[in-house]
Protein backbone atom coordinates (compact mmCIF):
# COMPACT_ATOMS: atom_id res chain seq x y z
CA UNK A 1 0.00 0.00 0.00
CA UNK A 2 1.66 3.22 -0.91
CA UNK A 3 1.80 6.45 1.19
CA UNK A 4 -1.09 8.55 -0.54
CA UNK A 5 -3.48 5.35 -0.18
CA UNK A 6 -2.26 4.52 3.99
CA UNK A 7 -3.20 8.65 4.28
CA UNK A 8 -6.36 7.99 2.50
CA UNK A 9 -7.64 5.10 4.45
CA UNK A 10 -6.48 6.54 7.95
CA UNK A 11 -8.39 9.79 6.98
CA UNK A 12 -11.77 7.52 5.61
CA UNK A 13 -11.15 6.09 9.36
CA UNK A 14 -11.29 9.01 11.12
CA UNK A 15 -14.27 10.08 9.56
CA UNK A 16 -16.15 6.95 10.35
CA UNK A 17 -14.90 6.44 13.53
CA UNK A 18 -14.66 10.05 15.34
CA UNK A 19 -17.81 11.43 14.94
CA UNK A 20 -20.07 8.55 16.04
CA UNK A 21 -21.16 8.43 19.45
CA UNK A 22 -19.04 5.32 21.15
CA UNK A 23 -21.75 2.51 20.79
CA UNK A 24 -21.04 -0.35 18.99
CA UNK A 25 -24.43 -0.65 17.50
CA UNK A 26 -23.82 2.62 15.95
CA UNK A 27 -20.44 1.17 14.22
CA UNK A 28 -22.67 -1.50 13.63
CA UNK A 29 -24.61 0.39 11.39
CA UNK A 30 -22.35 2.56 9.94
CA UNK A 31 -20.25 -0.49 8.99
CA UNK A 32 -24.10 -2.39 7.23
CA UNK A 33 -23.97 0.63 4.95
CA UNK A 34 -20.58 1.39 4.32
CA UNK A 35 -20.67 -3.02 3.05
CA UNK A 36 -24.19 -1.97 0.87
CA UNK A 37 -22.48 1.01 -0.69
CA UNK A 38 -19.57 -0.94 -1.65
CA UNK A 39 -21.62 -3.64 -2.90
CA UNK A 40 -24.11 -1.24 -4.83
CA UNK A 41 -21.63 0.66 -6.06
CA UNK A 42 -19.13 -2.01 -7.22
CA UNK A 43 -22.47 -3.81 -9.45
CA UNK A 44 -23.27 -0.52 -10.81
CA UNK A 45 -19.63 1.41 -11.87
CA UNK A 46 -19.21 -2.52 -13.53
CA UNK A 47 -22.97 -2.46 -15.31
CA UNK A 48 -22.28 1.32 -16.31
CA UNK A 49 -18.52 0.56 -17.82
CA UNK A 50 -20.23 -2.83 -20.17
CA UNK A 51 -22.64 -0.39 -21.51
CA UNK A 52 -20.17 1.82 -22.56
CA UNK A 53 -21.66 4.86 -20.70
CA UNK A 54 -18.46 6.23 -19.70
CA UNK A 55 -19.30 10.05 -19.82
CA UNK A 56 -21.68 9.26 -17.00
CA UNK A 57 -20.57 7.10 -15.30
CA UNK A 58 -19.44 8.84 -12.35
CA UNK A 59 -22.76 10.74 -12.27
CA UNK A 60 -24.48 7.98 -12.65
CA UNK A 61 -22.86 5.53 -9.97
CA UNK A 62 -23.03 8.20 -7.51
CA UNK A 63 -26.63 9.11 -8.16
CA UNK A 64 -27.32 5.32 -7.29
CA UNK A 65 -25.60 5.74 -3.76
CA UNK A 66 -27.10 8.70 -2.84
CA UNK A 67 -30.58 7.19 -3.37
CA UNK A 68 -29.37 3.91 -1.54
CA UNK A 69 -27.84 5.77 1.37
CA UNK A 70 -31.69 7.63 1.61
CA UNK A 71 -33.19 4.48 1.38
CA UNK A 72 -31.01 2.76 4.15
CA UNK A 73 -31.59 5.93 5.93
CA UNK A 74 -35.46 5.47 5.33
CA UNK A 75 -35.22 1.68 6.69
CA UNK A 76 -33.57 2.76 9.35
CA UNK A 77 -36.28 5.42 10.92
CA UNK A 78 -38.76 2.59 10.47
CA UNK A 79 -36.82 -0.17 12.42
CA UNK A 80 -34.97 1.90 14.74
CA UNK A 81 -35.61 5.61 14.54
CA UNK A 82 -33.58 6.51 18.13
CA UNK A 83 -30.49 5.28 16.17
CA UNK A 84 -31.67 7.04 13.15
CA UNK A 85 -31.97 10.40 15.06
CA UNK A 86 -28.95 9.80 17.48
CA UNK A 87 -26.79 9.17 14.05
CA UNK A 88 -28.14 11.62 12.21
CA UNK A 89 -26.08 13.41 9.57
CA UNK A 90 -23.17 11.11 10.09
CA UNK A 91 -25.58 8.46 7.76
CA UNK A 92 -24.30 10.21 4.64
CA UNK A 93 -20.84 10.06 5.62
CA UNK A 94 -19.70 6.47 3.97
CA UNK A 95 -21.33 8.30 1.55
CA UNK A 96 -18.40 10.64 0.97
CA UNK A 97 -16.12 8.18 1.84
CA UNK A 98 -12.34 8.99 0.48
CA UNK A 99 -11.69 4.56 0.51
CA UNK A 100 -14.99 3.97 -0.65
CA UNK A 101 -14.10 5.59 -3.69
CA UNK A 102 -11.05 4.64 -4.45
CA UNK A 103 -12.42 1.00 -4.28
CA UNK A 104 -15.22 1.45 -6.68
CA UNK A 105 -13.61 3.78 -9.30
CA UNK A 106 -10.32 2.49 -9.41
CA UNK A 107 -9.75 1.24 -13.09
CA UNK A 108 -8.79 -2.32 -13.27
CA UNK A 109 -9.46 -5.33 -15.91
CA UNK A 110 -10.29 -7.75 -13.02
CA UNK A 111 -13.91 -9.64 -13.92
CA UNK A 112 -16.86 -8.51 -12.20
CA UNK A 113 -16.50 -11.79 -10.29
CA UNK A 114 -12.50 -10.70 -9.12
CA UNK A 115 -13.32 -7.24 -8.39
CA UNK A 116 -16.23 -7.81 -6.41
CA UNK A 117 -14.34 -9.94 -4.02
CA UNK A 118 -11.92 -7.80 -4.23
CA UNK A 119 -13.38 -4.70 -2.91
CA UNK A 120 -15.02 -6.58 -0.62
CA UNK A 121 -12.59 -8.78 1.19
CA UNK A 122 -10.67 -4.91 1.95
CA UNK A 123 -13.91 -3.66 3.02
CA UNK A 124 -14.22 -6.81 5.25
CA UNK A 125 -10.66 -5.33 6.88
CA UNK A 126 -11.60 -2.10 7.15
CA UNK A 127 -14.97 -2.76 8.94
CA UNK A 128 -13.34 -5.02 11.30
CA UNK A 129 -11.12 -2.48 12.30
CA UNK A 130 -13.93 -0.14 12.67
CA UNK A 131 -16.13 -2.66 14.42
CA UNK A 132 -13.14 -3.14 16.83
CA UNK A 133 -12.46 0.50 17.76
CA UNK A 134 -16.56 0.58 18.47
CA UNK A 135 -16.49 -1.89 20.75
CA UNK A 136 -13.39 -0.98 22.48
CA UNK A 137 -15.20 2.77 23.20
CA UNK A 138 -18.12 1.03 24.35
CA UNK A 139 -16.85 -1.59 26.65
CA UNK A 140 -13.79 0.81 28.42
CA UNK A 141 -15.77 4.17 27.75
CA UNK A 142 -19.07 3.01 29.18
CA UNK A 143 -18.70 -0.56 30.61
CA UNK A 144 -21.62 -1.83 28.31
CA UNK A 145 -22.22 -3.47 24.86
CA UNK A 146 -25.03 -2.60 22.52
CA UNK A 147 -27.03 -4.42 19.83
CA UNK A 148 -30.07 -4.32 18.07
CA UNK A 149 -33.23 -4.85 20.38
CA UNK A 150 -36.59 -6.17 20.04
CA UNK A 151 -39.80 -3.83 20.09
CA UNK A 152 -37.24 -1.61 17.96
CA UNK A 153 -35.15 -0.40 20.78
CA UNK A 154 -31.26 -0.80 21.27
CA UNK A 155 -30.64 -3.47 23.44
CA UNK A 156 -27.58 -2.31 25.88
CA UNK A 157 -25.85 -5.25 28.57
CA UNK A 158 -23.75 -3.63 31.59
CA UNK A 159 -20.31 -5.29 31.67
CA UNK A 160 -18.74 -3.49 33.72
CA UNK A 161 -20.06 -1.22 37.10
CA UNK A 162 -19.92 2.00 35.62
CA UNK A 163 -18.12 3.23 38.86
CA UNK A 164 -15.81 1.52 38.72
CA UNK A 165 -14.44 2.39 35.03
CA UNK A 166 -12.68 5.24 36.41
CA UNK A 167 -10.40 7.08 34.00
CA UNK A 168 -11.20 4.93 31.06
CA UNK A 169 -14.20 6.91 30.49
CA UNK A 170 -11.90 9.23 28.94
CA UNK A 171 -11.90 7.51 25.57
CA UNK A 172 -15.71 7.60 25.50
CA UNK A 173 -14.98 11.28 24.57
CA UNK A 174 -13.56 12.67 21.23
CA UNK A 175 -10.00 13.28 22.47
CA UNK A 176 -10.22 9.67 23.83
CA UNK A 177 -11.42 8.52 20.74
CA UNK A 178 -8.33 10.08 19.03
CA UNK A 179 -5.64 8.14 21.39
CA UNK A 180 -7.33 5.25 20.83
CA UNK A 181 -7.39 5.51 16.66
CA UNK A 182 -3.75 6.30 17.53
CA UNK A 183 -2.95 3.22 19.47
CA UNK A 184 -5.12 0.82 16.81
CA UNK A 185 -2.69 2.51 14.29
CA UNK A 186 0.91 1.77 15.74
CA UNK A 187 -0.75 -2.20 17.06
CA UNK A 188 -1.59 -2.51 13.16
CA UNK A 189 1.55 -0.74 11.80
CA UNK A 190 3.84 -3.03 14.94
CA UNK A 191 1.92 -6.49 13.63
CA UNK A 192 2.55 -5.98 9.87
CA UNK A 193 6.16 -5.31 10.30
CA UNK A 194 6.34 -8.15 12.35
CA UNK A 195 4.52 -10.13 9.82
CA UNK A 196 6.96 -8.75 6.87
CA UNK A 197 9.66 -9.60 8.72
CA UNK A 198 9.38 -13.33 9.20
CA UNK A 199 7.87 -13.68 5.68
CA UNK A 200 11.28 -12.68 4.82
CA UNK A 201 12.88 -14.41 7.25
CA UNK A 202 11.62 -17.43 6.29
CA UNK A 203 11.16 -17.15 2.55
CA UNK A 204 7.37 -16.03 2.43
CA UNK A 205 7.88 -12.96 0.91
CA UNK A 206 7.14 -12.51 -2.75
CA UNK A 207 10.22 -12.17 -5.44
CA UNK A 208 10.32 -8.79 -7.58
CA UNK A 209 11.18 -9.92 -10.77
CA UNK A 210 14.74 -8.87 -11.88
CA UNK A 211 14.72 -6.53 -14.95
CA UNK A 212 17.00 -7.53 -17.38
CA UNK A 213 19.34 -5.28 -19.12
CA UNK A 214 20.18 -4.84 -22.76
CA UNK A 215 23.65 -6.00 -23.61
CA UNK A 216 25.94 -2.87 -24.92
CA UNK A 217 25.81 -4.25 -28.38
CA UNK A 218 22.01 -4.84 -28.57
CA UNK A 219 21.79 -1.06 -26.99
CA UNK A 220 24.17 0.67 -30.30
CA UNK A 221 22.24 -1.10 -32.56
Amino acid sequence: MTKNKSFMYSIAFLSLSIPVQGRFVYGLVIVLEFFLLELVGTLVNSLVSKLKFEAIRSYFVMLILISTTILFRQILVITYSEIALVLGLVLYFPLVSTYLFDSIFSETDLPLGSKLKENMLRSLSFSFALLLFYFLRDFLGFGTFTFFGSAHKVYEKIILNPEKIGIFMFFASIPGALILVGVLIYLYIFIKNKVVAYAEKYGFAEEKPVEEKPVEGEAKK
